[in-house]
């Protein structure tokens, strides 16, 4: 990475919602990723995986990127989200705009992305199963974006109802286990780069 110190370049927060936004710019304002936090995660992750991550696909892949926490409130997070990305970008139809969502910010992305239609490309890592089972089901069914991907690691509860998106699973929507994980994507050091670079990139 070219930075010693890892800062977020801009931090807002909405006081209303609780929800704060971190940004990491790059010179390329119409390559933009954002990434929703697990429930009541902060825009840094634990020891700073948010924040490296921003910083890799600014340095890697040229993208801005916007990290967003994950609060237990009652609006739409993802049309907030929107907001808050069309305050410090211009969006245009050339605008690539993709997603990744952990946990609880997977299952925000994946019930709420018509709030977003100018993201095209969704990884959606251990949403909760368990939980909006039949909402995440219809949402799945009728996404028509360019790529919507399901990954789940095989120690997380819901990977043993994985099946029950697979039965939705087609060219734009991709259902994955990756043996060994938990529901963090923490062990062995687990390269989070890598997977969103073989799913969405």
């Amino acid at each position: 990475m070219n930075r010693t110190t890892l800062t977020f370049d801009l931090v807002k927060s909405c006081e209303n919602s609780r929800i704060d936004y971190g940004f990491v710019f790059s010179r390329d304002r119409q390559k933009i990723f954002l990434i929703k936090t697990g429930q009541d995660g902060s825009i840094y992750g634990y020891q700073n995986k948010y924040l490296k991550l921003a910083c890799e696909l600014r340095d890697k892949f040229g993208f801005s990127v916007v990290c967003a926490s994950t609060p237990s409130v009652e609006i739409d997070q993802i049309a907030q989200f929107a907001k808050i990305v069309q305050s410090e970008f211009e969006i245009t139809d050339a605008t690539k705009i993709y997603f990744m969502g952990m946990s609880k910010g997977a299952s925000i992305g994946c019930l709420r992305y018509a709030s977003f239609p100018q993201v095209s490309r969704f990884l959606l890592i251990n949403p909760p199963l368990m939980i909006n089972t039949i909402k995440l089901c219809r949402c799945t069914q009728e996404f028509t974006g360019e790529i919507m991907a399901f990954v789940f690691g095989s120690l997380d509860p819901s990977a043993r109802l994985a099946g029950l998106l697979k039965l939705y699973e087609r060219e734009n929507v991709r259902i994955s286990i990756i043996p060994g994980q938990d529901h963090h994507f923490s062990k062995d050091n687990f390269n989070l780069l890598e997977l969103i670079k073989s799913i969405i990139l």
